[in-house]
């Protein structure tokens, strides 16, 4: 039997099996090792895997409802690669795409078309591992791995035997296709590909790969594991945060001051509602911006002053909302000017880490050390008063790590510098200075 395949210009011959005395040849769509029955054509060594052969040039997957996948021989962009946007891994071989910018290994996408059509007998004879019965066996990969549907780690519950090359729950494949939510009553939630890469309303956090629950009318996305009922979360709030659905939409976070949609997590105790991401945010900072330490606020009182002007975007802080304040200067962030940049501050979760903190405070710096790498230019820069005239000009350097820095003016313009421009900017500022 022979097929003319349309990524081949020659007939491709079948063959039942492998033969065990040939050499290892790998399936040239999905690029495992040919095992089982193929197609191939030897004058070129080309073979495709009979599953890759018969694969439809049009797929229309029930978990991408609004366009087919078409299946093309090489990636569709430049460079030649693509990211499976359900395995997450790169790629250069067959792949199915879709104009709206989701790339599937060929392999992923028959798999996951099967799990959505609930042709079970296709996993039959995969086994599952129950991580609470071997979890000291795990391997660090395995520690690591995450569901390919759900991207919560892979050993949090039963899953797939890593055999049969995909990372998956055995709860996610068995999701229904479709739900009822009290978070969005107006109509069905469909089990899709993230294609237009939506935040989830619970939980406000974007998921690119895997699966998640969508409207497509509303264009509103829910996380699978966010629509389970959850339990009271204790993090570094004294009491626990329960999970609330609201009725109404919009609600103001205690803790960063920022809007929140439809759900929230409360603490009864006192009085508090935030967003599931603010239930862990970091209670003291030692941040860039100010050498003390950064206590987290839920609300700031301060009879002295009518209003605090954020040290950062130097717009106005609610005091009643949350932020990150020192008492002793009467400093304040607002939490997500805080928490903009990870190299911007470090967290503090010990006793050991505040003493130290403490005894790394010097106040002002009495000049300004320009540092590459581990070499520091000899040259100490005595910038105290100049610095606080820069300051006065509404201009703020600040050393983010890396070997870069930051320019920061009142009007909340930043600019990202290479060491070299900043050592330029910094003379061209004294030079003007004196």
């Amino acid at each position: 039997m022979e097929i003319q395949h349309f990524s081949h210009q020659h007939p491709l011959v079948f063959n039942e099996m492998q033969s065990p005395e040939s050499e290892k040849v790998h399936c040239s769509g999905c690029g495992e090792v040919v095992s089982g029955p193929n197609f191939s054509c030897v004058e070129c060594g080309f073979y495709l895997d009979k599953q890759c052969a018969e694969a439809p040039s049009e797929l229309n997957h029930p978990f991408h409802r609004n366009h087919s996948l078409g299946l093309l021989v090489s990636s569709p962009y430049g460079g030649g690669q693509f990211i499976c946007d359900f395995c997450n891994k790169l790629d250069e071989r067959f792949v199915y795409h879709c104009s709206c910018g989701l790339d599937f290994h060929i392999k992923c996408a028959l798999f996951s078309y099967n799990i959505a059509k609930k042709q079970v007998y296709d996993l039959q004879h995969i086994a599952y591992k129950d991580p609470s019965i071997s979890s000291e066996n795990l391997s660090q990969e395995l520690k690591e791995a995450k569901c390919f549907a759900c991207w919560k780690p892979l050993a949090d519950s039963p899953y797939l035997s890593p055999d049969c090359g995909f990372s998956l729950h055995k709860k996610c494949i068995e999701l229904p296709l479709e739900i009822n939510h009290l978070c969005h009553r107006q109509h069905f939630l469909c089990l899709e590909f993230n294609g237009d890469r939506l935040p989830c309303q619970i939980c406000l956090e974007t998921q690119r790969r895997g699966l998640v629950f969508y409207c497509s009318i509303c264009k509103l996305v829910l996380h699978i594991d966010c629509v389970s009922p959850s339990l009271p979360i204790i993090k570094d709030h004294k009491h626990p945060f329960t999970r609330l659905l609201l009725r109404h939409s919009l609600f103001t976070c205690d803790a960063c001051g920022t809007s929140g949609k439809h759900v929230s997590y409360i603490c009864s105790t006192c009085s508090l509602i935030v967003h599931e991401k603010c239930i862990s945010l970091p209670r003291i900072i030692k941040h860039v911006w100010h050498h003390h330490p950064l206590f987290h606020k839920y609300f700031v009182v301060d009879n002295e002053s009518a209003t605090l002007e954020c040290g950062f975007c130097h717009e106005e802080v609610n005091k009643e909302c949350g932020s990150y304040y020192c008492s002793d200067c009467k400093f304040v962030l607002h939490v997500n000017c805080a928490l903009k940049e990870s190299e911007w501050y470090n967290k503090i979760e010990s006793k050991e880490d505040y003493e130290k903190a403490l005894v790394a405070d010097t106040g002002d710096p009495p000049f300004f050390a320009i540092k590459d790498g581990e070499n520091v230019i000899n040259t100490e820069i005595k910038l105290l008063e100049q610095m606080k005239k820069l300051k006065q000009l509404g201009l703020i350097f600040s050393s983010i790590g890396r070997g870069r820095f930051h320019l920061n003016n009142h009007s909340g313009i930043i600019l990202s510098l290479s060491l070299s421009v900043f050592i330029i900017i910094v003379f061209l500022y004294l030079a003007y200075l004196l």
